[in-house]
């Protein structure tokens, strides 16, 4: 099994469009697939499933709060992450079968037990701040070693902020992938977070080795490379030169660049209404800009799934 956090503290880089696209194209590729929706947004959520559906069905006993509730109340008893997972299914020929692809959704109050979560960590002495640090930040990975068995491929779909549920996510992941304008924020934004998240493993692994207790382990997630999402594209299939730019940047600086995904809000607007993401739509009575789009995202979920060897 291995568990991809996609992340950028930058909003409205594509982060969620990423993450439903991947899921659903493992899951078509018969790859049974978990993905966990971190965001208050509950974007995700809402690709899938309705709001109303969801608020009537699932709000109160099937989301990322009933996780981690229990951890912060401290109760006796917990929940998988698999009791919370709800089946995704298509009905339609593009899933290699039924129930692949799950998602464990996100509440409104996730904003609320980052704070919590953060307010568990005792600072008063080295040995007590590692334990409560290291309890705080490696509930995601332990809950997830019990579901070594049950999926090939976990997804975290990541808020943009580097709070305790992130921190959460780096720690239970083997690799994080970036999605990323082609703009000056966003090559600020991918600085930033590359820091943040070689700060929080350094820590982490240093508290492993003030604790030294078997239960916790150092934490390595590497990075797969950067999508760049959004991309504008000229006559002859080429992006605009201002993004070129930023491309080379990225890959200077050692960056996978990955298939880029073109801008077009006509294919990927009814997809969160329709529940069926674009990569298993149905390109032949589209536009030959849809049509290129499809084909984009199915590259794209190939090159993911060869360079994660799921």
């Amino acid at each position: 099994m291995k568990t991809v956090s996609v992340i950028n503290i930058k909003g409205g880089v594509g982060k969620t469009t990423l993450t439903a696209n991947l899921g659903a194209y493992a899951a078509s590729q018969g790859k049974r697939v978990l993905m966990i929706d971190l965001d208050s947004q509950a974007s995700l959520t809402f690709s899938f499933i309705e709001p109303e559906y969801w608020r009537v069905k699932y709000a109160g006993t099937m989301t990322i709060k009933n996780f981690f509730d229990p951890i912060i109340n401290r109760a006796e008893k917990r929940q998988s992450l698999s009791s919370l997972a709800i089946p995704i299914n298509f009905g339609n020929m593009f899933i290699a079968g039924n129930e692949t692809l799950h998602l464990v959704s996100s509440h409104l109050d996730i904003m609320n037990i980052d704070m919590r979560l953060a307010r568990t960590v005792d600072v008063s002495e080295d040995n007590i701040h590692a334990s409560t640090f290291l309890n705080a930040h490696s509930h995601i990975r332990r809950a997830l070693n019990d579901e070594a068995g049950n999926y090939d491929l976990v997804l975290i779909d990541c808020p943009p902020s580097f709070g305790a549920s992130v921190m959460n996510a780096i720690a239970a992941s083997d690799y994080y992938i970036i999605p990323a304008k082609l703009d000056y924020l966003s090559s600020l934004g991918v600085s930033s977070l590359e820091n943040y998240i070689s700060v929080f493993i350094k820590k982490y692994n240093r508290m492993t080795g003030v604790l030294n207790e078997p239960m916790y382990t150092n934490i390595n997630a590497g990075t797969l490379g950067i999508v760049p999402m959004m991309v504008n594209i000229q006559k002859g299939d080429e992006m605009i030169d201002a993004q070129e730019g930023y491309l080379r940047e990225f890959s200077g600086k050692g960056y996978h660049i990955f298939q880029f995904v073109r801008n077009n809000g006509t294919l990927f607007g009814p997809s969160p209404k329709d529940g069926i993401p674009a990569v298993l739509t149905r390109p032949k009575f589209f536009t030959p800009t849809a049509r290129k789009i499809v084909r984009e995202l199915q590259a794209l979920g190939a090159e993911f799934l060869s360079l994660t060897e799921i």
